[in-house]
């Protein structure tokens, strides 16, 4: 499936530009930056991040484009749970998580001048989650989603063929599976490259 998906962008990459007013492709590398930090109800905190995602995506359209991409996620955290009468129930742990990434979004095109170029966007985020590393919290792939989906709204600023931009991404599911909890919120920065 992963050559498929790389086959047809090379051969999208390779055809001639002006067969290309329709269509863009693109690669981009974001970082997520965590606007809540805790995650349960029970005291589950998110002490520190570390992250990035980067992958590609496909436009179809022309004024309002169609987009659907593939990417990986790597999420670094320090976790720790203090209960509300302060007692610390462990000390920070760090849990590492590999996320797959299906973005399917709605994109605009607002021409600012001849070489920027405004895009509006909002959609989903599928996030199917691939691993989490051993860690003695117990969270694994039995505590956490396994399947997150984000809501994403933003926009991003294209100048020739390099793109800047912001979103806020908001987690539809909670962050674990097997305890109430509270849905992860981000502010992404993003800079990338589009054909």
């Amino acid at each position: 499936m992963k050559k498929f998906l790389l086959s047809i962008f090379v051969i999208l990459a390779l055809l001639p530009v002006g067969a290309q007013n329709w269509y863009q492709i693109g690669f981009k590398i974001s970082a997520s930056f965590p606007t809540n930090r805790m995650y349960s109800l029970e005291g589950d905190y998110l002490a520190s991040l570390a992250n990035a995602d980067f992958g590609a995506f496909f436009r179809a359209g022309q004024y309002v484009y169609g987009e659907i991409g593939i990417g990986y996620a790597f999420y670094k955290g320090d976790y720790d749970c203090t209960l509300s009468d302060g007692t610390t129930l462990f000390e920070d742990e760090r849990v590492e998580l590999r996320y797959l990434q299906i973005p399917i979004k709605a994109v605009g095109d607002v021409k600012l001048t001849k070489s920027l170029s405004l895009l509006p966007f909002a959609g989903i985020v599928w996030q199917p989650l691939l691993k989490v590393t051993g860690n003695n919290i117990g969270y694994n792939k039995n505590t956490l989603k396994n399947n997150s989906v984000l809501f994403t709204t933003g926009f991003d600023f294209k100048v020739g063929p390099i793109v800047l931009g912001v979103n806020y991404r908001y987690s539809l599911t909670r962050f674990f599976q097997n305890k109430d909890g509270k849905h992860p919120q981000y502010v992404n920065a993003c800079v990338g490259f589009q054909f």
